[in-house]
């Protein structure tokens, strides 16, 4: 199968495109490398990968790009919502204006199947357990940007593409392009650095899923030719934050937790999140534990593959204000970003 990876270069992009060129599939990757942390895309990538780097914003890259392609997997964008709100404009146009153009393009070039990484940040905050026909509550930027565009991309691509939804639980875990912000991975990463592990809140329940599952279930999502929304991660790794600090704490010798404030005004999401669809489906798809993830990530530091874990080519939200301090990456403002864009101010207005 040729499988387009857009955004294919990043944290799980790389362990997908290992992961897809291992099975045999012919893996094209289309980058933009907007934090330019200077990757070697030999490391990054496998060999049996084609590499093309371009803004995904493109419609002329993204139509050559998806020529000939079976499926086109977006992945690329801002993730999380303080990157968000370095520029709403810029999170709009890589969360929102890009998956719908490179819709476009695959549907133009004739692929069979289209694939859009969402996040179970969609749910925001709900009582009780969400599931995939649960009514979204966005609660910022990035979350809304990913809302919009699952409700638009059927119209865009029409009857004859196939459209899957992938709404990913808090990815954890190793990766040979390596995030250290998310929870998990910034618990681990400090805690094995420096033996504390630093905690605001508590109370908050965040679903977990490990990076190498997330690949794994990409190949089966393209494999069975799955449509529709589905939550990825499983039952068993919902857990609230001061649980995950506790799990670090057991994994970690001598790491001591220290508390902060109860809750974290700047994140209130707060959500128990059902993957009974997808273990119906793909039984043991995500069976990776919180505590491997946890190991995973401290072996980084207590091997030195990684020294400085407050380094910011591992924080996404650092990397991008430092590439857009220095003009790295900007809203472009082109036609279709400023058509999409409209559609994004008129569903939710401005921040």
């Amino acid at each position: 199968m040729r499988v387009v990876l857009l955004g294919g270069a990043g944290y799980i992009g790389s362990v997908a495109s290992h992961h897809l060129t291992a099975l045999g599939h012919d893996v094209s990757v289309v980058d933009g490398l907007i934090y330019n942390r200077g990757d070697d895309l030999r490391r990054l990538l496998p060999g049996a990968a084609r590499f093309e780097y371009g803004d995904l914003r493109d419609p002329a890259l993204l139509a050559r790009a998806c020529a000939g392609a079976d499926t086109v997997v977006h992945l690329g964008g801002i993730v999380g919502e303080p990157a968000s709100q370095v520029d709403e404009g810029l999170a709009v146009e890589l969360n929102y204006a890009s998956p719908l153009i490179a819709a476009e393009a695959a549907k133009t070039a004739g692929a069979g199947h289209y694939v859009f990484f969402s996040s179970c940040s969609v749910y925001g905050m709900h009582e009780g357990t969400v599931d995939e026909d649960t009514e979204p509550n966005p609660l910022g930027i990035y979350a809304r940007t990913k809302v919009l565009a699952e409700r638009r991309l059927p119209d865009v691509l029409g009857a004859d593409t196939m459209l899957t939804s992938l709404r990913l639980a808090t990815v954890h875990g190793s990766s040979p392009r390596q995030r250290l912000d998310s929870v998990v991975n910034s618990m681990a990463s400090r805690a094995a650095a420096t033996g504390r592990i630093p905690l605001n809140g508590g109370s908050q329940r965040r679903p977990l899923v490990h990076v190498g599952d997330v690949a794994r279930v990409l190949a089966g999502v393209l494999e069975e030719r799955l449509a529709g929304a589905w939550n990825v991660g499983s039952d068993e790794e919902n857990h609230t934050i001061v649980g995950i600090a506790e799990t670090v704490a057991a994994v970690v010798p001598g790491a001591v937790i220290q508390r902060g404030p109860e809750r974290d005004e700047a994140d209130a999401r707060d959500y128990r999140v059902s993957f009974a669809r997808l273990q119906r489906q793909m039984p043991g798809a995500c069976s990776t534990s919180l505590k491997d993830g946890v190991q995973e990530v401290a072996d980084l530091l207590l091997t030195g593959t990684v020294n400085d874990p407050d380094q910011a080519q591992f924080d996404n939200h650092r990397g991008l204000i430092a590439a857009y301090t220095s003009g790295t990456v900007r809203a472009m403002g082109t036609p279709e970003c400023l058509r999409y864009g409209a559609e994004y101010t008129a569903a939710w207005g401005q921040s």
